[in-house]
C-alpha cells in the first residue's frame, strides 16, 4: 500500500503527516482490463501518453509544491524516470497530470515493463503507487518462413469454385503454413483478388487463432468470394498479432471461380401510379391499393424473391417472375402498430432482393410522404371509408320537429342534422351531410372550443334537396374531413314524405266579384263584412277523417308578389267526419273582416288554398285561388259593416250619408 514519509514531529495547526491516496494510471489506448497491458502497435509510433489522476489530499493554497515522479522499469530496474512539479493553487489543479514516455525509451526493446509513479508531499514524505501497472511492449512481427508460402484449401474446388461448392462449404477452410512469432490471439487477414499481384487493400475477412496451440486451420465465409469476378482468382493472407504487428502478404493461392452473378444496379423503388401522382399517400390511396414497383435489375436469376420495407416494416416475400414487379403494401404495413400515433410524415421505402441463402441485396431508400390522419376515432376496419365508431346523426325537420322525420310541414323551412362530436375534434375539420347518397346538402365546421361528445348542428338542409321522396327509411350520413382524409358515419334512417302531393282544385269563392277587374269589393254579394266565405267542393280523392286546412293571405301589391301581409294570414281546419261532408263539401269563413280583409282594401291582392292531411301527414294541396280586392269608396275611406251602400251597375260603391254620419 502506498505510504508517505512521517517526520514524527507535529506543530500546532500543521497538517498531520500520513499516506496520500494514489489512483491507478490511465494510458489512453491500452485496455485497462488486459492483465498484460499490451501496448498496441499504433501507440508505438510516438511518445506514450500517461495520465496520472490527482491524488488526495492535493497541494493546498500557499503550500510548498508536490513532486510527481514517473518510473519505467524492466525486470525490477528503473530504466527511465521523469519529474513534474505540481504547484499549489491558484490556478486550480487539473483532474489529471499528463506525462510521456519518450519514444526511444518506449521502443528500446520488446518485453514486459512496469509503469508507476510516486508523489513527494510538502512534508517530504514520498507515496508510491502500489500495485504497479504492468505493460507489454511487442515490436516483433509474425513472419512467414518462405515468401512463396500461401494458404491451401482443405477441400479444394474441383475443378471450379461454383455455386454447389459454396453451398457445400459455407465456411471455406484453409491450411495456414507455419510461421515465426506465433502467439495467442493471432489474427489471419484474408485478401481476395482477381489479380495475381493486387494493390494493397482492406481485408475481405478475418479469423482469430485464439490459442497458439490451435490447429493452423482457418475459415472464410463463402459469401466473401461473391465479391470477385468469375475466372482466375487468388486468395492471400497476412498474420496480425494482438499488438497490431503484421507479416508480409503471402503469395496468392490460385483458383477458378464460376458463380452465378449477383443482383446488381438495383433501381430505386417506385410507387405504382396513380397513387403517388400528388406526392402524398393517404387513405383513399390505401383503399385503392398501394403497390411498390421494382423495375428490371442486372443479373436477375430464377427463384429471386423480393420484400419491401415501408418505414422499416416488411411486406410479405414474393417471387420476382417478371418486370415490372409490383409488391402490394397492405394496410398493416402502411399504418404500422396501432399504438403508434398517426401523423403526417415522410417515410423511407426500399426493397431487398433475396437469392437463396445469400444475405439480402438492398436497394436505396426513397422518401414517401404519408398522411393517414383522420377527423375522429379510428376503427378496426380501416382504411375503409365507413367508420362504424362514428356517432350517427339525427335529422329534425325545422317545422315537423320530430327526430328522423321530414315531411311537407318542413316546406319551405327545411331541416337540420345534429350529431355528437367524435373524439378529439380540431378546429377547421368539416362534417358534410349526405341525403340518400347525394350531397353534401349541409355542413358543420368544427369551431375552437368544440369538444368530444358536444351536440352540434349542421347548416340548414334546404327543402329543394329533400323534396320528391317517399321513403320510410331514407339513409342519411355524414363524412368527416381534416382536409386530407375522409371518414363516413353509419346511416341514419329517416322517415321522409316529401313526394308529390295530390293536386286538388282551387277553393271556390262564395262571393261575387264586381267591376271590369273582377274584384272582391264593397258591392260583392253576399256582403263580406261578416267574413269572406270559401267552399271546398267534393272530390272522390277525399276520405273520411281527412283534415282540410284552408289558408288565406294578402299581399301589399296587385300581383300577388311576396312577402305577404302578416296581419292578413288566416288558417282554419275542418275534418270529414261524416259521409254527408264528403258528399256536400266544406265551407270556410275568413274573418274577422277588419283584421283579415281590410289590410288589402286599397286595390291589393289575396290568395286562398287548402291542404289535406291524412293520419297527420300532408297528402295534397289545392291550387291557389287568386283574387283582387278593392274596398275603397271613390270619395275616400273604405266600406265597413253597417254602411248603407249604393252600387252602380259597374260595381262602383257609394256610401249613403245619414244624419248620424
Amino acid at each position: 500500500m502506498s505510504r508517505r514519509f512521517n517526520p514524527g514531529n507535529e506543530t500546532l495547526g500543521a497538517v498531520p503527516p500520513g499516506a496520500l491516496a494514489l489512483l491507478p494510471i490511465n494510458i489512453p489506448g491500452v485496455d485497462p482490463a488486459d492483465p498484460t497491458g499490451l501496448i498496441p502497435a499504433a501507440l508505438m509510433l510516438a511518445p506514450l501518453r500517461v495520465l496520472i489522476p490527482m491524488w488526495a489530499p492535493p497541494p493546498e493554497p500557499l503550500d510548498t509544491p508536490h513532486i510527481l515522479k514517473l518510473f519505467w522499469a524492466r525486470a525490477g530496474v528503473v530504466v527511465y524516470s521523469d519529474d513534474l512539479v505540481v504547484n499549489s493553487p491558484p490556478p486550480p489543479l487539473p483532474a489529471e497530470h499528463e506525462m510521456f514516455i519518450p519514444l526511444v525509451v518506449l521502443r528500446e526493446q520488446s518485453g514486459p515493463v512496469e509503469l508507476y509513479y510516486s508523489v513527494t508531499d510538502s512534508f517530504g514524505g514520498e507515496s508510491v503507487l502500489d500495485p504497479k501497472r504492468t505493460l507489454t511492449v511487442d515490436m516483433s512481427s509474425p513472419q512467414l518462413l518462405n515468401p512463396a508460402d500461401h494458404l491451401e484449401f482443405v477441400v479444394p474446388p474441383s475443378p471450379l469454385m461454383d455455386e454447389a461448392y459454396l453451398i457445400n462449404n459455407p465456411q471455406v477452410a484453409f491450411d495456414v503454413p507455419l510461421y515465426t512469432g506465433r502467439n495467442d490471439g493471432d489474427i489471419i487477414h484474408f485478401y481476395l483478388s482477381n489479380s495475381a499481384n493486387p494493390p494493397v487493400a482492406g481485408e475481405d475477412g478475418t479469423f482469430e487463432l485464439v490459442s497458439s496451440t490451435d490447429p493452423l486451420v482457418v475459415t472464410l465465409p463463402a459469401d466473401a468470394f461473391r465479391r470477385l469476378s468469375n475466372g482466375a482468382a487468388y486468395v492471400f493472407f497476412r498474420i496480425f498479432d494482438r499488438a497490431g504487428n503484421f507479416s508480409d502478404r503471402s503469395a496468392g493461392l490460385p483458383f477458378q471461380l464460376a458463380l452465378v452473378p449477383l443482383p446488381g444496379d438495383l433501381p430505386l423503388p417506385q410507387i405504382v401510379p396513380p397513387r403517388y401522382d400528388d406526392l402524398l399517400i393517404n387513405r383513399e390511396d390505401a383503399r385503392a391499393g398501394v403497390f411498390v414497383r421494382i423495375t428490371a435489375y442486372t443479373d436477375w436469376a430464377p427463384m429471386d424473391q423480393v420484400i419491401v420495407y415501408w418505414k422499416g416494416r416488411p411486406t410479405a416475400v414474393q417471387p420476382v417472375n417478371s418486370f415490372p414487379c409490383d409488391v402490394e403494401v397492405p394496410w398493416s404495413v402502411l399504418r404500422g402498430p396501432l399504438t403508434d400515433p398517426l401523423i403526417a410524415e415522410t417515410v423511407p421505402v426500399r426493397y431487398e432482393i433475396i437469392r437463396g441463402a445469400l444475405p439480402p441485396f438492398p436497394s436505396f431508400n426513397i422518401p414517401v410522404n404519408v398522411n393517414l390522419t383522420i377527423a375522429g376515432q379510428d376503427h378496426v376496419n380501416a382504411p375503409a371509408l365507413l367508420n362504424p365508431d362514428l356517432p350517427v346523426a339525427q335529422v329534425w325537420g325545422l317545422t315537423s320537429n320530430t327526430q328522423d322525420v321530414v315531411n311537407h310541414d318542413d316546406n319551405p323551412a327545411g331541416a337540420r342534422a345534429r350529431v355528437l362530436l367524435y373524439d378529439n375534434p380540431e378546429p377547421g375539420q368539416i362534417l358534410r351531410f349526405y341525403w340518400n347518397g347525394t350531397g353534401p346538402v349541409a355542413t358543420y365546421t368544427v369551431q375552437l372550443g368544440d369538444v368530444e361528445g358536444q351536440l352540434v348542428f349542421s347548416s340548414v338542409i334546404p327543402w329543394a334537396a329533400m323534396t320528391g321522396v317517399i321513403n320510410p327509411a331514407l339513409p342519411v350520413y355524414y363524412t368527416t374531413s381534416n382536409g386530407v382524409n375522409d371518414q363516413r358515419s353509419p346511416n341514419t334512417l329517416v322517415n321522409v314524405n316529401t313526394g308529390a302531393l295530390i293536386q286538388f282544385n282551387e277553393p271556390v269563392l262564395k262571393h261575387s266579384l264586381v267591376g271590369p277587374a273582377a274584384k272582391l269589393a264593397c258591392c260583392s254579394k253576399p256582403e263580406i263584412f261578416e267574413g269572406v266565405g270559401w267552399y271546398v267542393a267534393p272530390d272522390a280523392r277525399f276520405q273520411l277523417n281527412d283534415v282540410v286546412r284552408l289558408m288565406w293571405e294578402g299581399f301589399p301589391n296587385n300581383n300577388w308578389s311576396p312577402p305577404a301581409i302578416d296581419e292578413s294570414r288566416y288558417a282554419e281546419n275542418q275534418t270529414f267526419f261524416i259521409q254527408e261532408q264528403l258528399e256536400g263539401g266544406l265551407n270556410f269563413l275568413v274573418w274577422p273582416y277588419e283584421e283579415k280583409v281590410v289590410p288589402m282594401h286599397d286595390s291589393r291582392t289575396a290568395q286562398a288554398w287548402f291542404q289535406v292531411r291524412r293520419g297527420g301527414a300532408l297528402i295534397g294541396e289545392s291550387k291557389p285561388r287568386y283574387i283582387r280586392i278593392d274596398l275603397n269608396y271613390p270619395t275616400g275611406g273604405y266600406c265597413q259593416a253597417g254602411d248603407e251602400i249604393l252600387c252602380a251597375s259597374d260595381g262602383v260603391p257609394t256610401r249613403v250619408e245619414t244624419k248620424n254620419s
